[in-house]
């Protein structure tokens, strides 16, 4: 496996057409090249011919100013689509186009910066030191930690991006995907009034559409009866193939029988304190943070009459959505 110091806490190179391209290829061992072989079709020659494909697509991108073409980055890309070129190509345009045309939520990953930093303290959003059996990554999410009268929905758009970023190089993650775990028994209306309809319209289609990653379980635990329209109202605005992918329950014990316990905050029935997992996700955010705030200095041009600028600026939700959602039911 990689060495984590040398090729996850580098600053990369933002050059679309540099002389040299970075090659940080990292190995996979032989449990997650399995998955790479069996699920995602990846072989060397697909790989190296694949890389050759998205580069020169880069390089001849008339909108594209800056973007890093290393080897781990554009396998987040290549990987998610399992190497279906066009996909790959599309889905890096999209990340590319809804940063440069909402910064505020993915610009300034900085673990310094005192509000993302007392977000973090909070508990409210975290990675959990265990992957699980499977080889996923399991981030967790207590809701009712976050405090909508002191932070702004920018905050946690940006926290989520911040976790993003520090794992999308990871050939265990680009391979086996994320769980994500919420804890929804604090959640209230005011949590879900924190954005527009139109700003959950935009970041919905970002999860559907522009996200290098494969999310493959969303477990939510003890969401409350009053949110439950609003909820299920979000849950219609993502593709039916991540709908696929969420789990209800009431208790805990019912998560116990999708998760393992042990990988969660002691608090929740695991074994690792939940101060501890927030001050590992800490230092690991202070590790990387010359290459997190990299970004803010990746460039797309994103021109009106872009299709991306009509789907991530004022469009309007498409008719019937609020009222034809498919119902959350428990699982």
């Amino acid at each position: 496996m990689c060495v984590e110091d040398s090729r996850f806490y580098s600053v990369p190179c933002l050059d679309k057409s540099p002389s040299k391209y970075e090659d940080n290829y990292c190995e996979l061992n032989d449990f997650y090249k399995k998955i790479a072989t069996e699920e995602l079709r990846e072989t060397d020659e697909v790989r190296t011919q694949s890389l050759e494909q998205m580069r020169e697509f880069i390089a001849k991108h008339p909108h594209i100013k800056k973007c890093r073409t290393d080897t781990q980055f554009l396998l987040r890309f290549l990987r998610q689509k399992k190497y279906i070129l066009n996909n790959a190509t599309e889905t890096l345009e999209r990340f590319l186009a809804i940063r440069a045309l909402h910064s505020e939520w993915f610009c300034k990953l900085d673990i310094e910066d005192p509000e993302l930093s007392a977000l973090a303290d909070t508990g409210y959003l975290f990675p959990l030191p265990e992957r699980d059996a499977q080889g996923r990554t399991v981030i967790f999410n207590e809701t009712g930690q976050l405090d909508p009268t002191k932070f702004k929905a920018t905050h946690v758009t940006r926290i989520h991006a911040l976790i993003n970023e520090l794992f999308f190089d990871r050939p265990e993650v680009q391979c086996a995907g994320f769980v994500v775990v919420y804890d929804l028994s604090g959640m209230t209306m005011s949590h879900l009034s924190m954005a527009t309809l139109n700003e959950i319209r935009v970041m919905a289609g970002y999860l559907n559409k522009a996200v290098p990653v494969r999310y493959r379980e969303f477990h939510f635990v003890g969401t409350p009866g009053a949110t439950m329209t609003v909820v299920n109202m979000v849950l219609n605005m993502l593709s039916e193939k991540l709908r696929q992918r969420v789990f209800c329950h009431r208790s805990w014990d019912e998560l116990y029988t999708k998760v393992d316990k042990n990988l969660l905050p002691k608090e929740f029935g695991g074994k690792t304190p939940k101060a501890e997992c927030i001050e590992q996700f800490k230092q690991q955010c202070s590790k990387a943070r010359a290459r997190l705030l990299t970004y803010d200095e990746t460039e797309m041009e994103v021109t009106k009459d872009s299709k991306y600028w009509q789907e991530s600026t004022d469009a309007e939700l498409e008719s019937g959505a609020i009222g034809s959602f498919r119902k959350l039911t428990v699982d």
